[in-house]
C-alpha cells in the first residue's frame, strides 16, 4: 500500500482538533472550557486549511521577503507556516460568511476571561454553533463524505435551558458579560450587513421540538432533518407519529425568546456607547416608526405589533423589547456621521466631549 501524503497526516489532526473542541464544549459542570474549545477549534480550522492548500500544492510558509528564496523561522528554526487568518485571506472572499464567523472566534480569543466563560458561551452559542457547523461542510465539501465527523460526535443530552429556572439562570448571564467582551461582539456585528448576520453560516441558531405520540422502535435512533430543506409534505411526514425517529431542526434566523433583546432606554444607551454620539429614547421611537419596528405613534402594545426578527412582545410584562439585530443595525447605519444626520435631521454631537 502507497504510504499516505503528507496532507492527509494533518486533515486527521484538524479532524482530532475539532473532536477535541466539541468535547471541552459538551463537558458538564466545572469540566467545560470554552477557552479551550475556541483554541482547538482555531487550531482545527487552521489545519483543515493547511491541509487543502497542501494538497493543492500551494506554499504555506512565510517567505523572508517577496520574492524570496527563504523561509522565516522560528526560534528552534522551524519554518513559518501561515496562521490562520493568512489561510482565510487566500481562501474566503472579504464577506464570506463563514470567513467572518472564523474572524469572530479569531478575535473573541483575547476576550475571554476564565471566570466569565460560561457567560460568554451564553452570548455566543449560536456563534459556536456556526463554528462547528461550517466546520464539518467544509471538511466534507473539501475532502469528501469518508470524512465526515457525523460517526465521532453525538447529540448532547442537556436540561438547564429547558426549564423556566434554566432561562432565568440564561439571562442572568448574559447581563454579567464583561464589558470588553460586549464591546467587541456588537462592534464586530455593527460592522457585518445585515444579511450577513442572518446568514446560518455566521450564527446557527436552532429551536428544538419535543416530539410527541406514540413511542416506536426508531425512538432508538434519531435522524436530524433541518426543516428549511423539507417541502410542506416532507415536514408532515418527518414529524408523523410514526417517524419518531425524525428530530426535526427549525432554524431561527430570528429572535426568539429574551435573550439580548433591550427595552427602548437599554437600546438606546447602546448605541450611543458604540457610536459615541448622543443618542436619545426618543430617537430610537423616531427611527423605529421610520422602520415600521413595534408599534406605530399612538398604538398601545400589542403581540401583533412584533415581527419577532427586530421587535418581540413580552406578554407578562405587556411591552416591547427589541433584538440586538435591529440594535446592531441602527449602530451601523449611524456610525456614519452622514447618515446620522440624514436620519435625525441634525448632525451628531460627541457623547464624551
Amino acid at each position: 500500500m502507497a504510504p499516505k501524503p503528507s496532507w492527509w497526516y494533518t486533515l486527521q489532526e484538524a479532524r482530532r482538533q475539532a473532536c477535541v473542541a466539541v468535547d471541552f464544549y459538551n463537558r458538564p459542570g466545572d469540566r467545560q472550557s470554552y477557552a479551550d474549545f475556541v483554541v482547538h477549534m482555531h487550531l482545527a480550522w487552521q489545519n483543515l486549511l493547511h491541509a487543502n492548500f497542501m494538497r493543492a500544492k500551494t506554499n504555506i510558509y512565510f517567505r523572508e521577503r517577496k520574492g524570496s528564496r527563504l523561509y522565516k523561522r522560528d526560534k528552534y528554526g522551524q519554518k513559518q507556516s501561515w496562521d490562520l487568518q493568512t489561510c482565510l485571506d487566500n481562501t474566503y472572499k472579504e464577506k464570506d460568511p463563514v470567513r467572518l464567523n472564523i474572524e469572530f472566534f479569531i478575535g473573541l480569543r483575547n476576550s475571554i476571561e476564565h471566570r466569565f466563560e460560561r457567560t460568554l458561551l451564553t452570548a455566543t452559542a449560536a456563534h459556536a454553533h456556526a463554528y462547528v457547523i461550517n466546520f464539518e461542510a467544509e471538511l466534507t465539501r473539501l475532502f469528501g463524505r469518508n470524512e465526515t465527523l457525523s460517526d465521532d460526535l453525538r447529540f448532547p443530552v442537556f436540561v438547564q435551558s429547558l426549564s423556566p429556572e434554566g432561562m432565568d439562570e440564561q439571562r442572568t448571564l448574559r447581563r454579567g458579560l464583561p464589558l470588553e467582551a460586549k464591546t467587541y461582539i456588537s462592534e464586530f456585528e455593527a460592522k457585518i450587513p445585515k444579511v450577513i448576520r442572518e446568514d446560518p453560516r455566521f450564527e446557527y441558531r436552532i429551536q428544538l421540538k419535543p416530539l410527541r405520540g406514540v413511542k416506536a422502535e426508531a425512538d432508538l435512533a434519531f435522524q436530524f432533518v433541518n426543516a428549511k430543506e423539507l417541502t410542506s409534505d416532507e415536514l408532515q411526514e418527518a414529524i408523523d407519529a410514526n417517524k419518531t425517529g425524525n428530530v426535526v431542526i427549525y432554524e431561527k434566523l430570528k429572535a426568539s425568546g429574551f435573550e439580548d433583546e433591550m427595552l427602548p432606554k437599554s437600546a438606546a444607551e447602546a448605541i450611543e456607547e458604540q457610536t459615541n454620539f448622543v443618542f436619545s429614547t426618543n430617537d430610537f421611537t423616531k427611527l423605529r416608526h421610520r422602520d415600521g419596528v413595534g408599534p406605530a405613534s399612538g398604538k398601545r402594545a400589542a403581540e401583533e405589533h412584533a415581527d419577532g426578527e427586530n421587535c418581540i412582545y413580552s406578554r407578562a410584562h405587556k411591552n416591547h423589547v427589541y433584538t440586538k439585530t435591529y440594535v446592531a443595525s441602527l449602530i451601523e447605519e449611524l456610525s456614519d456621521p452622514m447618515k446620522y444626520a440624514n436620519a435625525l435631521g441634525r448632525f451628531p454631537e460627541p457623547a464624551n466631549p
